[in-house]
C-alpha cells in the first residue's frame, strides 16, 4: 500500500495484492481531523480494483490517539463487477500503547464477511519506530496450530517545496 495526502487533506491510496492476489486498486478521498487531548483523523474513500478481483469499494481509514494509546481501523465494502465474483466486507483494527517513541504493542483484529461466512481473527502486534521507519510484527491466531505472522515495513516522508 502506498498513499499520498496533501496539506488540504486530499488522500489517494494505491494497493497491490490487497483485495486479492494480482489485483491493483486505487482509492481517493479526503481526510478530516481534530482534537486536542484526543486527536483523530477520518478518511472516507471510494475506490476501484482491477485484476483477479474487479470491483468498486467504499472504505474508511480511522485513527485516534489519546496520551500513549492509539486506535486505528481500515474498513471497506467491495462490490464485485465481474460475474461469479463475491462482494465482501473487510476490517483491520488495532488498539495499542506506545511504550516509548521507539516501541509499541497491542492487539489486532481482522474481520471478513464473504459468501455469508464470517472470519474473525485476533492477534497481537509489537513493533518499533526509528525516525521515519516503522516495523510492526503481527501474530494472528497465536494460540492455535494455524498461527501466522505478518511483518510490515513502513516508511513515511514529506515532499518539500523548494
Amino acid at each position: 500500500v502506498t498513499h499520498y495526502q496533501s496539506k488540504k487533506g486530499i488522500y489517494a491510496e494505491l494497493r497491490y495484492n490487497y483485495e486479492e492476489m494480482q489485483t491493483v486498486s486505487l482509492y481517493g478521498g479526503k481526510t478530516f481531523g481534530g482534537g486536542n487531548d484526543m486527536k483523530f483523523t477520518l478518511t472516507p474513500m471510494v475506490g476501484f480494483s482491477i485484476g483477479k478481483f474487479s470491483g468498486v469499494s467504499l472504505a474508511t481509514n480511522a485513527d485516534a490517539e489519546w496520551k500513549n494509546f492509539y486506535l486505528s481501523s481500515q474498513t471497506q465494502y467491495s462490490i464485485a463487477t465481474r460475474s461469479g465474483a463475491d462482494n465482501f466486507f473487510f476490517s483491520w483494527s488495532e488498539l495499542g500503547y506506545s511504550l516509548s517513541d521507539n516501541f509499541f504493542g497491542g492487539v489486532a483484529f481482522q474481520y471478513t464477511l464473504q459468501r455469508g461466512a464470517e472470519n474473525i481473527e485476533s492477534g497481537f502486534v509489537a513493533g518499533m519506530n526509528f525516525k521515519n521507519v516503522s516495523i510492526p510484527v503481527y501474530v494472528f491466531s497465536p494460540f492455535k496450530a494455524g498461527r501466522y505472522f505478518v511483518v510490515g515495513l513502513n516508511y513515511e516522508f514529506d515532499f518539500k517545496k523548494k
